[in-house]
């Protein structure tokens, strides 16, 4: 029961933090510009990648853990 419920919180930290970023690192309307362009908060794409590392992370966290 403890392994799954630490999977699964695990899966959606990932998950969140994974469309967090990417809603932050995507430009909204037309690119015209770079100012445009740039992801609206300066660390997004790191949140976007340690969310993807935390999906991942969650079948290491399943297989590690006791029940």
């Amino acid at each position: 029961m403890r392994r799954t419920v630490l999977f699964i919180l695990t899966l959606l930290s990932g998950i969140a933090l994974a469309v967090i970023g990417f809603a932050l690192s995507a430009p909204i309307g037309a690119t015209t510009g770079p100012e445009i362009s740039d992801p609206r908060m300066e660390f997004a794409p790191v949140l976007f990648l340690v969310g993807v590392v935390l999906v991942f992370g969650s079948a290491v966290v399943y297989e590690i853990a006791r029940d």
